[in-house]
């Protein structure tokens, strides 16, 4: 199976035909992956912040309760993701910025992984006001720094995908 037999498979489905059809979707998709992502960004920057040291007086389990947020963005993100990749196979597949974004969300997720099961249990042993250790710290430095990254190699979409069309 080539590159162009899995395009023209994806072209074939019913959400790309959707996609490509209805004058909205695309924009309908886009205000929603734009709200998504303020979803997870405002969690992640509430929780970051948190274990970088800032707003020492909030108890960590309740920053902790912003994941839930952060992963209702991230769905939100993935499903209109998803519905833009159906919207033009092609001109994300070809595209490096795309899989830059993707590998940058993989490392994000790998992170977040990292940091759910390994630092998650230690933190919640943290006294009240305490610090987080270093490897915590790291943690949320990459998360943000990933995060933000994901952010603007998907706003350079467009600009590289050229001719390719709408991204």
């Amino acid at each position: 199976m080539t590159d162009q037999d899995i395009y023209n498979w994806i072209t074939s489905t019913s959400l790309s035909q959707y996609m490509q059809q209805d004058q909205y979707a695309f924009s309908v998709c886009e205000t929603i992956h734009f709200f998504g992502l303020c979803l997870l960004l405002g969690a992640i920057l509430v929780i970051d912040l948190r274990l970088l040291g800032l707003m020492k007086r909030t108890p960590v389990d309740a920053v902790m309760k912003f994941v839930p947020i952060a992963f209702v963005g991230f769905a939100l993100n993935l499903l209109t993701g998803i519905c833009f990749l159906a919207y033009n196979p092609a001109g994300y597949a070809t595209n490096w910025m795309f899989w830059l974004k993707m590998s940058l969300v993989l490392l994000a997720g790998l992170n977040m992984l990292f940091f759910s099961f390994v630092e998650h249990p230690r933190i919640l042993k943290t006294p009240a006001g305490g610090s987080f250790g270093t490897v915590t710290r790291i943690c949320a430095v990459l998360s943000l720094t990933l995060w933000i990254a994901v952010i603007i190699a998907g706003r350079l979409l467009p600009v590289t995908q050229g001719a390719a069309g709408k991204g």
